[in-house]
């Protein structure tokens, strides 16, 4: 019983530590300007974006959520919002500072036949 209680107890600790934490990140100290939302929106609809955050740009634009209620804080319940911040919090931090974000690095492509090497052909390749 005594073992239970303490299992019970430190849970309890951690839950109210957890919504503390939540509720000091939950409310950023200004509300994001016209212009902070006007760059992540520009940036939400670029290829550098996650996939994550332009499923987010587009349940925005369909009006289920605002940008407001995302960067306030105030739709962190929804599962797509977690998703999309926990993929380019960084990015979304960056341009409400006013920054421009270096872009990712692209992937490179090697492509053979651009290096001047003949395709071999084989007979099963027929």
């Amino acid at each position: 019983m005594v073992a239970a209680e303490d299992v019970l107890n430190r849970a309890v600790a951690e839950a109210e530590r957890a919504v503390a934490e939540a509720e000091r990140l939950r409310v950023p100290a200004v509300e994001p300007s016209a212009e902070d939302v006007r760059r992540i929106i520009a940036f939400a609809k670029s290829g550098e974006a996650s996939p994550e955050l332009r499923a987010l740009q587009r349940r925005i634009a369909a009006g289920v959520l605002s940008w407001r209620q995302v960067l306030m804080g105030e739709a962190g319940g929804d599962a797509v919002v977690r998703a999309a911040l926990a993929a380019d919090r960084d990015r979304i931090t960056e341009l409400m500072r006013g920054e421009r974000p270096a872009p990712r690095p692209r992937p490179v492509v090697r492509d053979d036949d651009e290096e001047g090497e003949a395709p071999t052909v084989t007979e099963d390749a027929w």
